[in-house]
C-alpha cells in the first residue's frame, strides 16, 4: 500500500490549525457521549444496515440514471449562499479526527478540501487545470481568484451543475464577498471566475485530447463512478499532461466495518491507491490526515502522468 503521511509532515505542508479554523465554523466538536452523537450514529448504522440488506436482495440499485437524477436535482437546488461563514447549512453529520468527534456539514469540507487542492497547485505548477465533476463549481469559482493566471476548466455530466455555474458566472462581475471570505485564503483576482469555461460531459469519455491540462483533479466525483472506475481513471490520466489530484473514497481510507457498509450500500467507488499505476498514473503520496465523515473516508493523493517527469 502507498505510504500515507500525517498532513502536516506531507509535501502539502498544512497544519492542524490551519485545518481546523477552516473547518471549526462549520462544525460541533462533542463528546462521543454527546446524546445527539449517539443519536446520529445509531440512526446512521440503522441507515447502512437496512440499504445494505436491501442492495443485497437486489433492490436500491444506483445506476448511472439514479446518480445523474440524484445530482441534477442536487446542484439544482444548492444555493452559493450556503458557503457564507455563519449562514445556516444543511443538517450536520458526524465526523471524526483521530479522537475528536464533531456534528458538522459538508461545507465545512468543501472550505479545509479547497486549501489541499491550493497546496496541491503550489507542488504541480501547472498552467491549465481541469476539475473533473465540478458541480456548480465552487471550487473552481474560489480557485480561479487565488490563481488568476491560470487557465481553468470544469466538466460536470449534469445539466443542472453546468447551469448553476454558468448563471453564477453572468450574474456577478465579482466574486460575492461572502464567497470571498469563505476562500481559505482569499482572492487575488474577484473578477477571474468569469475566465473559467464549465462544460457538460461524461468522465468515462472526456470531450478533450490527449494531455490537454497540466493537472486533473476531482473532489468526491469518482466516488460516483464505480461502474465506470477504470475508464474514468483511464480517462483522466489520459487528459493529464503531469499530474493529477484526487481527493476520493480510495479503499485504503474505508477498512472498517462501517465504512466498507456505506460504500456498498451506496454503490461508491472502491478503488486503491496501489491500482492507479495500472491506469497509466503513479502515485506520489497519499494523505488521509484531516477531518472525514464517520461513515466514508476518502484519501487526497497526489499522482504523476506516468512517463512524464516530475516537476
Amino acid at each position: 500500500m502507498t505510504s500515507q503521511l500525517s498532513l502536516a509532515r506531507s509535501p502539502l505542508a498544512i497544519s492542524d490549525e490551519a485545518i481546523d479554523q477552516l473547518f471549526r465554523p462549520f462544525a460541533e466538536e462533542v463528546a462521543e457521549a454527546d446524546p445527539r452523537w449517539r443519536r446520529e450514529m445509531a440512526k446512521r448504522r440503522r441507515q447502512n444496515l437496512k440499504g445494505s440488506l436491501r442492495r443485497l436482495a437486489g433492490s436500491g440499485r444506483r445506476d448511472r440514471g439514479v446518480v445523474e437524477a440524484e445530482d441534477d436535482g442536487s446542484w439544482q437546488a444548492t444555493a452559493y449562499e450556503q458557503y457564507a461563514v455563519g449562514a445556516p447549512g444543511p443538517k450536520p453529520v458526524p465526523w471524526t479526527w483521530r479522537d475528536r468527534h464533531f456534528l458538522a456539514t459538508d461545507v465545512g469540507g468543501t472550505r479545509f478540501r479547497q486549501l489541499l487542492l491550493i497546496r496541491a497547485i503550489e507542488l504541480v505548477r501547472p498552467r491549465s487545470v481541469l476539475e473533473i465533476g465540478c458541480g456548480n463549481g465552487i471550487n473552481l469559482l474560489q480557485l480561479a481568484g487565488r490563481f488568476p493566471d491560470l487557465q481553468f476548466s470544469g466538466v460536470e455530466l449534469t445539466s443542472g451543475g453546468v447551469r448553476a455555474a454558468q448563471a453564477f458566472q453572468q450574474r456577478h462581475d465579482r466574486l460575492p464577498a461572502a464567497l470571498a471570505a469563505f476562500a481559505p485564503e482569499g482572492v487575488r483576482d474577484p473578477a477571474a471566475f468569469r475566465r473559467i469555461e464549465f462544460r457538460q460531459g461524461d468522465a468515462g469519455a472526456l470531450p478533450f485530447g490527449d494531455g490537454s491540462f497540466d493537472l486533473v483533479y476531482s473532489v468526491l466525483a469518482l466516488e460516483q463512478m464505480e461502474t465506470l472506475r477504470e475508464r474514468a481513471l483511464r480517462e483522466m490520466a489520459r487528459v493529464a499532461a503531469r499530474a493529477t489530484f484526487m481527493i476520493e473514497p480510495f479503499a485504503d481510507a474505508n477498512r472498517s466495518l462501517w465504512r466498507r457498509l456505506y460504500v456498498f450500500r451506496r454503490n461508491y467507488f472502491r478503488g486503491r491507491i496501489d491500482d492507479l499505476p495500472a491506469v497509466g498514473l503513479r502515485p506520489r503520496f497519499a494523505v488521509t490526515d484531516y477531518p472525514q465523515e464517520t461513515f466514508l473516508g476518502t484519501a487526497a493523493v497526489l499522482s504523476d502522468r506516468m512517463g512524464r517527469p516530475s516537476p
